[in-house]
């Protein structure tokens, strides 16, 4: 409630199987009952091997549901997010390479980890960064439809989770970046309200539909 009353939008809420990623994150009906109590809508970051035994409990209590690229069947659950009319994002890890999105489609967004998956806590990865700018100039502009997790419109959604500091979110918005994740910087931040108007400041050349949404795990 302190985040939501401090000018918070979205949660984040990541979900793991223990064997992809470590122990840890949210079920749906506590989901459900927590955006409930704070009026947020959410996202729901599936670090699972198998995705689609997960993805129909999830698109039932989020509006935006993201699997990762490297579990098995990741792009049959895209699809069944997208029949069950939530928007649809992917995760890639940093150790897998950006050609293992080659095929996905435009109006998905995607999920730069900066950070190994599950290991909260962990240093931004810079790479990061370039990675952002290799994926920013395959945007996909003729989507069908532009809407994505930061309310942007006509290109692909870009998002960076893992170890964003107040600084990391303005330089991945200086390289494409439409939104970010953040957990313990924010939560440990004195002024949250500060830090969010911050964070969303976006920089000059930046995307300016940039959001600050917070991991919950």
């Amino acid at each position: 409630m302190r985040l939501a009353a401090a000018g918070l939008t979205r949660w984040h809420w990541d979900v793991s199987d223990g064997v992809f990623a470590a122990p840890g994150g949210f079920d749906p009906d506590t989901v459900s009952r927590l955006s409930h109590l704070t009026g947020l809508p959410g996202e729901a970051h599936l670090m699972v091997c198998d995705p689609l035994a997960e993805v129909d409990a999830w698109t039932a209590v989020c509006d935006t549901v993201i699997v990762h690229v490297e579990a098995a069947g990741w792009a049959t659950a895209v699809s069944r997010i997208r029949a069950a009319g939530r928007r649809a994002g992917v995760a890639i890890s940093p150790s897998t390479p950006l050609s293992a999105l080659d095929d996905l489609p435009p109006d998905v967004a995607v999920l730069v980890m900066s950070i190994t998956p599950g290991q909260a806590g962990s240093t931004f990865l810079p790479s990061t960064l370039s990675r952002l700018d290799a994926l920013a100039g395959d945007r996909g502009a003729d989507a069908e439809d532009g809407r994505d997790v930061a309310g942007g419109a006509g290109r692909r959604a870009l998002g960076v989770d893992g170890g964003v500091t107040l600084d990391h979110a303005h330089d991945c918005a200086s390289h494409g970046a439409t939104w970010v994740v953040s957990g313990s910087a924010l939560c440990g931040a004195p002024d949250p309200a500060s830090w969010l108007v911050t964070a969303s400041a976006a920089p000059v050349g930046a995307a300016d539909d940039a959001r600050v949404v917070e991991r919950r795990r």
